[in-house]
């Protein structure tokens, strides 16, 4: 691999960043903002019992060293931005490094550039860009280490960090323990290494530790082994929309009694409109199944208002915030065990969501899919076959689909896939449409009278 100086793709990347950089800053989107998720994070840090409370303090806590407090967002808006560009032009050196052309790896590193998500959470006081920005460099270093003969045990360390930096940051990314050495081996497998899979176990196991030395912490502190109490509280939604009568005399004890008195209180909240009732479905029954499959909004556009105006008002004025979130937990797991079907009708429904928003929400995708349509139109026109040979859209498709295996998992099995989940989930996608498209201009550049495929 020759000097970044002589590699036309990597300066185009550095120019584009420095231009991204620029209309940020004339934007004032370098400034920072608020949303409403903020103070917590900064309450977290803050707190005498930092362990138990909804968020992890780790980010406000770095927040604050940034001067962003209760009323002010200090330098974060600014260092986020730094850290997204230097992690897409990690990934686009670890795509180089693990055997990716440049033109592949510059569709994976300017689809992490332009991403909705980062162009959107870089400027906000919360933890999703800098999740992203570490498990992107994570997944550059993984890239290098399977291509870069030596260079496992130099970066299997620093990967494990940036991992376990991501899901601490954002707890949604702990997929991402198995899905980056699953990467790591496959490119490793790819590129010739030795002992891919026993090194990519290694991996995971080094992922795995910081998610098992912090909930260590917290379980010394607060009595749960976990990185946060926060998963039955988010995913108490989910139970709460399956209930019925039938599913809560089916259920042990005591989920039981907190599952009545969520469904008590839902049916109240649904004759009073705070929360939406489940439809009818063609037969005139409320079923559902069919509500989650065929209209999946009704229920992601209710999920908040079920949390916030049914749940978590029954907490006990006593019961500590982890004792209550481990009840949330303990009622959620009960009905979606108890009610399968129901849960795997969620899980379709919540798929169907994901992927298309991912590509019909998401303007980076369809920016890449107008380039694709632009490159592929002279060779429909001419009549002349697409062949495309030997691109890279076969890496790129495997890196993007290996992002979406660490960040959409939870979203859709513990959780409804929110517009900042499917905006993560997404981020590298567009890279397969703008490989695709790279590859036809290549080839109508090299080859304008021929039908070969590209070399």
């Amino acid at each position: 691999m020759r000097a970044g100086a002589r590699d036309p793709w990597f300066l185009a990347l550095c120019g584009a960043a420095l231009l991204l950089l620029v209309l940020l800053f004339a934007a004032g989107a370098l400034t920072g903002a608020f949303n409403p998720d903020t103070l917590s994070y900064l309450k977290a840090a803050a707190s005498g019992e930092p362990w138990g409370q909804p968020r992890h303090p780790a980010y406000g806590f770095v927040a604050g060293l940034l001067g962003a407090s209760e009323t002010a967002t200090g330098h974060v808006a600014q260092a986020q931005a730094l850290l997204h560009v230097t992690a897409s032009i990690v990934l686009y050196w670890g795509a180089r490094y693990g055997g990716i052309g440049r033109a592949g790896a510059f569709a994976l590193a300017a689809a992490a550039l332009f991403s909705q998500s980062g162009l959107y959470h870089l400027r906000l006081v919360v933890p999703e860009s800098v999740a992203n920005s570490c498990l992107l460099i994570a997944f550059g270093m993984a890239l290098a280490a399977s291509g870069w003969r030596g260079a496992f045990r130099l970066l299997v360390v620093p990967i494990a960090l940036f991992i376990g930096a991501a899901y601490l940051a954002r707890p949604s990314h702990l997929p991402a323990i198995v899905a980056v050495a699953a990467l790591y081996g496959l490119f490793a497998w790819r590129n010739h290494q030795s002992r891919p899979v026993l090194r990519a176990a290694v991996l995971m196991l080094a992922a795995a530790l910081p998610f098992l030395a912090q909930s260590a912490v917290r379980l010394r502190a607060v009595g749960d082994f976990n990185i946060v109490s926060f998963g039955g509280y988010q995913m108490s939604p989910l139970a709460g929309f399956m209930l019925t009568p039938e599913i809560v005399a089916r259920l042990p004890e005591p989920a039981r009694q907190t599952a009545q008195a969520i469904l008590t209180a839902r049916e109240k909240a649904e004759n009073d409109g705070l929360v939406a009732h489940t439809p009818l479905n063609s037969s005139g029954e409320r079923s559902f199944a069919s509500a989650a499959l065929g209209y999946f909004d009704i229920y992601a556009r209710s999920y908040d208002e079920l949390l916030q105006h049914v749940i978590v008002p029954l907490q006990d004025p006593n019961e500590s915030w982890v004792a209550f979130n481990r009840r949330l937990m303990a009622f959620s797991f009960a009905t979606v065990t108890t009610a399968p079907s129901r849960w795997a009708a969620w899980i379709g429904g919540a798929t169907t969501r994901l992927t298309g928003r991912a590509i019909v929400t998401n303007a980076p995708m369809l920016a890449a899919g107008l380039v694709l349509l632009v490159a592929a139109m002279p060779a429909f026109l001419r009549r002349r076959p697409l062949g495309v040979g030997r691109d890279d859209l076969g890496a790129v498709s495997i890196v993007a689909l290996g992002w979406l295996a660490c960040t959409a998992p939870l979203s859709i099995l513990v959780t409804f896939p929110a517009s900042r989940y499917i905006d993560t989930a997404a981020l590298l996608l567009p890279a397969i449409p703008l490989s695709l498209a790279i590859a036809l201009f290549r080839k109508l550049a090299r080859e304008p009278d021929s039908g070969d495929a590209l070399a």
